[in-house]
């Protein structure tokens, strides 16, 4: 005889097997039948021999009698607690199955990969159609949940379980696909948990309806993601039925742009600006001449044709000079294929007449050239009396002094010369100003306090910069030793325009003197030049959305000849733009992805609002209200890709523009392998039959009995009032009631 025949077909169980307990109840009547038996006292009398005699002849049917009624009364108790543990038959095999009431969790994907079409028809309408049906042909008593893969909108549909079928059928004709990636473990684990619902119900379904797109089923890229699906789709499998539907297809060709990108986070007039383009092509064939378009504000301004070969990512670039302050709207786009949400891509270009720069000098002199800030302002605006300065940076010089009354609002970055000394309501100013998007360059010089700055500028915690000041290498002086820089082999892009080119004397300029630094390792600091003895030369780091860079050494002639050498203007230069993007940056995300404005002082009395891509308005009043202090506005309703507007509120204040892309992940749409999820939970996805045609011949079931034991309680309480009204008719009720449930259990098994 084979293992298969050898296992058992039948097998029975509670699910709430403490409440037994209730069992105790049946001894009730039958201890109040032993309390109440009638005690008696013999005595011997003429006539009792004849009633003796009619006794004996009615004894046997009144026992009867009365242990019936007894029976029934401890029948009721005991199916009670019986109905009240749950108890299930738990069968296997075809011949077996039921039409019991089934407890289904349907999860649907609705991530923006399942827009790829087919024939006009996309993968989502295919996966509503399927789910439909199942609902549709579910039984009578069938109760639904519904949970949908999304990132950003809500993943559960339907929280309680749902007995109603045109509920249910109504919620699923409602869904639609959303622009967002695919968070699938946060749908496997409500999943998971919702099986913990309907305890009632023993027999448990999960549907989950998917094109299994690699990027979102594998979400770290790796062992951990990999293991985090696998390990929630085995937990389900071992509470309920897994049953997985692809109703993706094995090539699915898709091109995409996955970035668009500019080195400048923003523009001046009239100057060039470089767009970057990277775009990818999902498919195992060549694609030759296809037409990348460049969109500025709507209107078509430049186009190329680009090849994309297979499976790779191509790059190509535009330049364009724009001709009007303010935000622009920038996209670029190529022509639609299968799934058209990723053939277009959104950037904002904030273009400045001039870019304000405040020096603070904090060395004054009486000789020409002799402040500590001359030479960086002459590196900053190179006027001439016969030709003043036309340049975008605008600097303007203050003392030392001037620092703790001036609006620094009004300027995009400042730069702290050779200052001896800050108080703590300084150091306060600067820190708020750098947090809200200001840039701050600090640079060092003879007339520089160690302690005092490593005590308020640079305080671990409270200070702008986790590092520490040491000793002075070198005399300026006796110039007996000369440093050079290390350009850390170009890495940052502030000095990547000196890569290659050494005639602009980078490498070549000599420092007499500069200060030691001690920056702690894991800390928010970037090193963006070093000396050639390995200590730090420029060291930038971020607070809040503000950009800081120390520069240890002077930016005069004082401690070296860098302030006038080659490589001084457009290093200054590029320090300026570099530092000063803070306050217009943030202004692209991600579908679901928030985005952060941060609120000027006279925008705190406005009361804006967003314009979404579909045009719906979102008030931000209550927000600005409730984030008053940090000037902060969140908005997090991000669920389509396109140009958002904000609107202050008064003609005066110019609109604010904000770029929301699809994310890239969902592009690749690339099948989920064999070694992430068991093929053996995938059924047939070409197949619109009911559920239970496409379960194994041997799978295991779980009928509940509850309410079959209810029922005949219920019939055992009018046959207990009928035995003591007519104890035939009571007799007879019993035997057919008897009967009827041993019969119903037997057909729901």
């Amino acid at each position: 005889m084979s293992q298969t025949l050898m296992q058992p077909l039948l097998a029975f169980g509670f699910a709430s097997p403490w409440l037994l307990m209730g069992l105790l109840a049946a001894g009730v009547p039958v201890l109040i039948h032993l309390l109440h038996k009638r005690k008696f006292i013999e005595t011997e009398w003429a006539a009792m021999k004849f009633l003796l005699a009619a006794t004996k002849k009615y004894s046997r049917r009144v026992r009867f009698e009365q242990l019936l009624i007894l029976l029934v009364r401890c029948l009721i108790l005991l199916l009670l607690a019986v109905a009240f543990s749950r108890p299930y038959w738990s069968v296997k095999g075809a011949f077996f199955e039921t039409a019991a009431p089934v407890h289904r969790i349907l999860v649907i994907d609705t991530s923006f990969s399942m827009r790829w079409q087919n024939d006009g028809r996309d993968k989502f309408a295919s996966a509503k159609e399927l789910a439909e049906t199942l609902v549709s042909d579910s039984n009578t008593g069938d109760a639904f949940q519904l949970i949908q893969i999304s990132s950003v909108s809500p993943q559960t549909l339907i929280s309680r379980p749902s007995r109603q079928q045109a509920y249910v059928l109504d919620e699923i004709s409602r869904l639609q696909p959303t622009e967002e990636y695919g968070d699938v473990t946060q749908a496997l684990q409500s999943a998971l948990e919702f099986l913990n619902q309907a305890q009632e119900l023993a027999q448990k379904e999960v549907i989950v309806i998917s094109d299994f797109q690699a990027k979102s089923w594998a979400p770290l890229e790796g062992e951990a993601g990999d293991a985090r699906v696998l390990s929630l789709l085995e937990a389900i499998s071992k509470k309920a039925t897994l049953v997985l539907k692809d109703v993706g297809q094995a090539d699915e060709p898709n091109l995409a742009i996955v970035d668009f990108n500019s080195p400048s986070v923003f523009a001046t007039l009239n100057q060039p600006v470089r767009l970057g383009v990277t775009l990818h092509n999902f498919s195992p064939l060549n694609r030759e001449a296809v037409n990348l378009q460049l969109y500025v504000d709507g209107q078509l301004v430049n186009q190329k044709q680009v090849s994309l070969p297979a499976n790779t990512e191509t790059q190509a670039e535009f330049t364009h000079q724009f001709t009007r302050v303010g935000d622009h709207r920038l996209e670029v786009r190529i022509g639609e294929d299968q799934l058209p949400l990723d053939n277009r891509r959104w950037k904002v270009m904030p273009v400045k007449k001039e870019i304000n720069v405040l020096l603070v000098n904090g060395r004054q002199s009486g000789e020409a050239m002799g402040r500590a800030t001359d030479f960086l302002e002459l590196a900053l605006s190179p006027s001439l009396r016969e030709q003043p300065w036309q340049g975008a940076i605008k600097p303007q010089v203050i003392s030392e002094g001037e620092l703790a009354n001036t609006e620094l609002e009004l300027y995009d970055a400042v730069v702290i010369s050779d200052v001896a000394l800050f108080t703590d309501h300084e150091r306060d100013l600067l820190k708020g100003y750098v947090k809200r998007g200001g840039g701050l360059i600090v640079s060092l010089g003879a007339q520089v306090d160690a302690n005092n700055y490593n005590q308020t500028l640079f305080q671990p915690g409270s200070g702008l910069m986790n590092v520490k000041l040491l000793d002075r290498q070198g005399d300026a002086k006796q110039k007996s030793k000369i440093y050079e820089f290390d350009p850390l082999q170009y890495q940052h892009p502030v000095i990547e325009i000196f890569k290659g080119n050494p005639d602009a004397g980078l490498e070549t300029t000599q420092i007499y003197e500069y200060v030691q630094t001690e920056v702690p390792a894991n800390s928010n600091t970037r090193l963006v030049l070093n000396y050639d003895t390995g200590d730090p030369a420029v060291i930038e780091s971020t607070l809040g959305r503000g950009k800081i860079l120390l520069i240890t050494t002077s930016l005069d002639r004082r401690w070296g000849s860098w302030a006038v050498w080659p490589s001084f203007p457009p290093m200054m230069n590029e320090f300026v733009l570099d530092v000063a993007t803070g306050k217009w940056s943030r202004r692209e995300s991600l579908v679901g992805q928030p985005l952060e404005i941060l609120a000027r002082e006279d925008q705190l009395a406005l009361t804006p609002r967003m314009q979404a891509p579909d045009q719906a308005e979102y008030p931000l009043r209550s927000i600005l209200d409730r984030n008053a202090e940090s000037r902060m506005i969140t908005f997090d309703q991000t669920q389509l890709s396109g140009i958002y507007e904000l609107d202050w509120g008064v003609a005066s204040a110019e609109k604010m523009l904000f770029a929301v892309n699809v994310s890239p992940l969902e592009s690749d749409l690339a099948h989920i392998g064999p070694q992430v999820i068991p093929p053996h939970y995938f059924r047939r996805p070409d197949s619109f039959a009911p559920l239970a045609a496409e379960l194994p011949a041997e799978r295991t079931t779980q009928t509940g009995l509850a309410e079959n034991l209810l029922l005949t309680v219920l019939a055992l309480i009018v046959v207990e009032q009928l035995l003591l009204w007519r104890f035939s008719v009571g007799a007879l009720t019993f035997l057919a009631v008897m009967c009827l449930a041993c019969l119903s259990l037997f057909f729901q098994s």
